[in-house]
């Protein structure tokens, strides 16, 4: 028997964690490059990608390195490589733009670990 119900809108296999923009902080720039270009706030992140802001759009498909600070009492660096998948505000659009990134991978384990443990407190203290 085959089910008429629409797709799901949000296929993602991880839970996402919403966070306070304006205490979150991302720094991104072209895969491979030297220096972080651009600067901006993050809206949530899971396990497998986060979405964020900046004032200029990436279009999907741009691969990128992303430095990202997520706010609490102690806050936690992670370094990633990823692929921008979505932009969520229409570009051109005056201000900032909201982009959905995909984790292709961790500069280190210990970066995939550290968001980890900070996505397992954050849920620990929502419980």
């Amino acid at each position: 028997m085959s089910s008429s119900a629409p797709p799901s809108v949000d296929a993602r296999q991880a839970r996402r964690l919403k966070l306070p923009p304006m205490y979150t902080f991302v720094r991104v720039r072209l895969h491979g490059h030297e220096r972080y270009c651009w600067t901006g706030h993050i809206y949530d992140v899971s396990q497998s990608g986060m979405r964020f802001e900046l004032d200029e759009p990436l279009e999907p498909g741009t691969v990128v390195d992303v430095r990202a600070l997520l706010p609490g009492a102690h806050h936690v660096v992670i370094n990633a490589s990823g692929q921008i998948v979505r932009l969520h505000d229409e570009a051109g659009e005056p201000g900032p733009v909201r982009m959905g990134l995909s984790f292709d991978r961790f500069d280190a384990g210990e970066d995939e670990q550290r968001l980890c443990d900070y996505m397992a407190l954050a849920q620990t203290k929502a419980a």
